[in-house]
């Protein structure tokens, strides 16, 4: 009898045009969102060449490794896919953005916030959870600055109107993150 051998293809291959093409959705108007794209700044970001594509393996270096090099470059932000065989839950995803995020600040990144999308994760709108198309786990690091400008231009629009409270409660919460870092 033959033994039979199952190839396995790497997960990682094609990581970029993974990530592109969930990109693509988040650059998508959605009536969830009051008709915007549910990342409304990604598409700008992308087309100038300003978003930053990588992978973060934790076996070969730190994450604060490929924050200073997100820092040093011209990029506006950075956008690092996970390489991990652990399988990060819904309940981790806060837990582990916090840790990142104070872990920058307390080595010299604090002007940065991190936004991590986990396709475990269960936040929806109106049944539509754009999280759970994510290809990977992903860490968004952006500057603080930018997010609060994006932020305060989104209440402006339509943008949080079908939002539940979990959800706004999970997406200003870096509101509280920051009142928290400027009372400090």
């Amino acid at each position: 009898m033959e033994k039979e051998t199952t190839k396995t293809k790497c997960p990682y291959t094609n990581f970029k045009s993974k990530v592109l093409d969930y990109i693509g959705l988040l650059r998508t108007p959605r009536k969830e969102y009051g008709d915007m794209p549910i990342c409304p700044f990604v598409g700008a970001e992308i087309d100038k060449g300003k978003l930053m594509i990588d992978t973060f393996d934790p076996t070969k270096t730190t994450l604060l490794e490929k924050v200073k090099i997100f820092d040093d470059s011209e990029y506006d932000s950075a956008l690092f896919v996970q390489m991990t065989e652990e399988d990060l839950s819904k309940f981790d995803t806060v837990h582990y953005q916090d840790f990142i995020t104070n872990t920058m600040k307390e080595n010299g990144y604090g002007h940065l916030k991190c936004i991590c999308f986990n396709p475990n994760d269960e936040l929806d709108i109106d049944g539509f959870n754009a999280r759970s198309h994510a290809p990977y786990f992903l860490i968004n690091i952006a500057s603080r600055t930018r997010l609060a400008e994006a932020h305060i231009t989104l209440d402006k629009t339509k943008y949080y109107s079908m939002m539940n409270e979990k959800y706004l409660k999970y997406v200003h919460k870096w509101d509280i993150v920051k009142f928290n870092f400027d009372k400090k």
